[in-house]
């Protein structure tokens, strides 16, 4: 094999033949490519290959064979919510995984079903397809209902969608959104999404809402909030709140917009208790009328706000959390909301009070990178240290995403210096002492800022963008441990 990625390797084994008793089923195995440190068959001397119920430990059929030895299952059952499991192994020891999406192999669509599995070595970064525009700089990107990641803006004019059920490769979508820099975007429950304010490529504040709906290739507009440096999130009611930012002359403002799939709706007289921008919208649960927590950002005389707020939904309106106050205040940072409720923020700028005021308003000091954790409780209402990132750790313009297992990989951004890393980390949160344990995992091929990484339906994590270095892969895949994806 040669190229960045491993060529797929074709159809390694017939899972099940097309007959009365058994649904039929093929298998393409891709890889990275050979000679890099996630090709996954150097060492191995085994493949063990099953398949059982989505988020079922149990296999409802497994075989294991020598490495290039047949492989195949002898039954393969009906249901309409399948994984099939591979695994490459050393003197018994996993050392390589690949699951894939979701089947359907109900009696309907029994004929001809092929899982695509991705190969690779365990926590290790690996080459993926390359994107049509592979330099985007803080392109939107989500999961769509099927999976796949969309990835919108970054300063290209393209909007193109990573595929991982069928092709393994980038494609352009049918329908095209507005090339917008910046903004913000929110996924309904069907898979498709709110693509909200942000810059057109002329420099002025886009407002005009778009729907996307990239799997049934539609997209329609209508007006909406002119903003940038705001937040987006999703309610559990299936509409999208938008709040705060920067509206042009305006400067920071604390309005804050409902959108639904027809039209954007001011919620005035609500707005944010305390006008900020570059914050953080997170909501705490998946319960009817689940709060939405504000975090941080810059308030209108430009240093960090750190008050933290709660969004109420059920009576559509902001209220103040009594004693919830950031320990670091800052503005650019990620909040991820972890198993068990508790946010963990991370990175971001803040004010050295004792630096000159330089561009700043004179109560203002230099910003300076935030590695400082922290955890909102949701229980005590208030946020409490959880430790430190590691030096040489992206500090501004990283990745932070939940894997399936409930911890959070930290992949590159830029350190305290400003520069771009390699470096990626898992986070953990310790159930015991409350600290956020923070571990070194396989660095990033190349550094990267400004980013955007999805989770994709096989549970691994597609990174893209974020350099421009012609000669660097323009998306790299992380490939997570077995555990908590089965």
């Amino acid at each position: 094999m040669t190229g960045r990625t491993g060529a797929v390797l074709g159809v390694l084994a017939a899972l099940g033949a097309c007959s009365e008793s058994s649904p039929s089923l093929r298998l393409q195995v891709e890889s990275p490519a050979q000679g890099t440190d996630a090709y996954p068959f150097d060492a191995a001397d085994e493949l063990r290959l099953s398949i059982a119920e989505a988020g079922d430990t149990e296999d409802l059929s497994l075989v294991s064979a020598e490495l290039g030895g047949p492989l195949a299952l002898s039954e393969v059952p009906f249901g309409d919510d399948l994984v099939v499991h591979l695994s490459a192994l050393v003197s018994g020891v996993e050392i390589a995984y690949g699951r894939s999406c979701v089947l359907d192999l109900s009696d309907e669509s029994r004929l001809d079903v092929v899982a695509r599995v991705y190969l690779s070595r365990a926590v290790r970064w690996g080459a993926s397809a390359d994107p049509l525009e592979p330099t985007r700089f803080g392109a939107l990107a989500f999961a769509q209902a099927d999976g796949s990641a969309v990835f919108i803006g970054g300063g290209a004019p393209v909007a193109e969608r990573f595929d991982p059920l069928e092709s393994g490769a980038f494609e352009p979508l049918s329908v095209q959104p507005e090339a917008r820099i910046g903004g913000a975007v929110a996924r309904f429950n069907d898979g498709s999404a709110a693509i909200v304010g942000g810059r057109t490529p002329a420099g002025d504040i886009e407002s005009r809402v778009e729907i996307l709906d990239a799997a049934r290739a539609t997209l329609q507009s209508f007006d909406g909030p002119g903003v940038v440096d705001h937040a987006a999130v999703t309610l559990v009611d299936d509409r999208v709140l938008v709040a705060g930012g920067r509206a042009g002359p305006a400067g920071v403002i604390g309005d804050a917009t409902v959108v639904t799939r027809d039209a954007a709706v001011s919620l005035e007289p609500a707005a944010l208790l305390v006008p900020r921008a570059d914050h953080t919208l997170t909501r705490l649960s998946d319960e009817v009328g689940a709060d939405v927590l504000v975090v941080g950002g810059r308030g209108a005389g430009g240093g960090p706000v750190a008050q933290a707020e709660l969004f109420r939904p059920l009576r559509e309106t902001f209220v103040t959390l009594p004693g919830a106050e950031l320990n670091v205040p800052r503005w650019n940072h990620r909040a991820i909301l972890l198993p068990g409720g508790f946010v963990l923020i991370v990175g971001g700028v803040s004010d050295d009070p004792d630096g000159p005021a330089g561009p700043l308003p004179p109560a203002v000091g230099d910003p300076v990178a935030v590695s400082a954790l922290e955890l909102f409780d949701p229980v005590e209402g208030r946020f409490v240290a959880a430790g430190e990132l590691p030096p040489g750790a992206g500090l501004t313009e990283e990745t932070a995403t939940l894997l399936p297992d409930g911890r959070v990989l930290l992949a590159g951004g830029r350190d305290a210096a400003g520069e771009p890393v390699t470096t990626a980390f898992i986070a953990r949160l310790d159930p015991i002492d409350g600290r956020v344990d923070v571990s070194p995992t396989d660095d990033l091929d190349v550094a990267r800022a400004g980013h955007s990484a999805v989770v994709l339906c096989d549970g691994t994590v597609l990174v893209m963008g974020g350099t421009s270095q012609s000669d660097a892969p323009g998306a790299e895949r992380y490939n997570p441990p077995s555990a908590g994806r089965r």
